[in-house]
């Protein structure tokens, strides 16, 4: 009997602290209690929680059934992931019986002081919807920005992640992309052109060297064949003879500062094995003198040649 009474005392504590009101309303059935603020938790965790399963559902079925890419479908998850999650907050706030306008207490309070604090917050926000509905940055493109490429793993509210070649993850702001320049190698097309510089000495056989450029360019297994590749003799320079050899690469399926370094060991050896040098840079020394300048040949002192 004695643990009886306890119980019901600890049950009655329970459904006091349960049902204790902390914002009272004019009908005392639709006051806010604790009771509220955790039946509201919970359900905001459910809908959290359907709306990542019903979202990845969708993009499963556009992937399978449309064949449509993961860039394609990414954007269309995250609108469908935050449209649902709206919904369900406001479908459990109306199984509460909680009406919107019972935060409307917040408002002045909160205007003021996160209007200043989240103006970054709110700007990555409506810079990621900018990004997911008119699309210059998609998920998997490879981008290059401030000196850094990369390719799009992520576009979230607030900021998108970028992997790089050496497995980093840079997290950029979603703002900085739409207010800075940002090259897109992959917008409209994967095939990208990469240009490599040779310069050979004065005196070299340039239809050879020409036919050397080629011949590295088309025995790599990630350069195209179409378009095919070209060389040009870009200029006569102050110490060498200019070439460019220009060639196209998938960047979806190479890198292509790796076809670049692939490209110019090719060249060397080939090279080496013709006889064409590489030129580097030379200068003519000339000194303006009255009498010739003299030349003294010494002997090496002992303790020099011991060292």
């Amino acid at each position: 009997m004695e643990l009886q009474a306890s119980l019901n005392q600890a049950a009655d504590y329970i459904r006091t602290a349960w049902t204790m009101p902390l914002i009272h309303g004019t009908d005392p059935t639709k006051s806010f209690t604790v009771g509220t603020v955790a039946e509201g938790i919970v359900l905001l965790g459910l809908a959290y929680l359907g709306s990542s399963i019903i979202s990845r559902w969708v993009a499963g079925k556009l992937l399978t059934r449309f064949g449509l890419n993961k860039s394609g479908v990414a954007p269309l998850q995250s609108l469908t992931f935050y449209s649902l999650l709206a919904m369900f907050a406001l479908v459990s706030l109306s199984i509460l019986h909680v009406p919107i306008t019972a935060f409307s207490f917040l408002g002045g309070a909160v205007a003021i002081g996160a209007g200043f604090g989240s103006q970054n917050v709110v700007n990555n926000f409506i810079s990621g919807l900018i990004l997911l509905v008119e699309r210059p940055i998609r998920v998997g493109d490879v981008i290059e920005l401030d000196g850094m490429t990369g390719t799009v793993s992520m576009i979230g509210a607030r900021s998108t992640k970028i992997a790089t070649g050496v497995n980093h993850e840079i997290i950029v702001p979603n703002s900085k992309l739409l207010e800075t320049s940002v090259v897109n190698w992959t917008l409209s097309d994967d095939v990208v052109g990469c240009n490599v510089d040779v310069g050979v000495a004065y005196g070299s056989p340039t239809r050879e060297v020409e036919r050397l450029l080629l011949l590295a360019a088309n025995e790599h297994l990630h350069v195209l064949k179409e378009p095919a590749a070209d060389v040009i003799l870009a200029d006569f320079g102050a110490d060498a003879l200019q070439f460019k050899l220009r060639v196209w690469v998938n960047l979806r399926k190479t890198r292509r500062v790796q076809v670049e370094s692939d490209l110019r060991f090719a060249i060397d050896e080939l090279f080496a094995d013709r006889g064409i040098v590489m030129s580097y840079p030379q200068r003519d020394v000339h000194l303006n003198v009255l009498r010739p300048v003299e030349v003294r040949i010494a002997q090496p002192l002992p303790h020099a040649k011991a060292a």
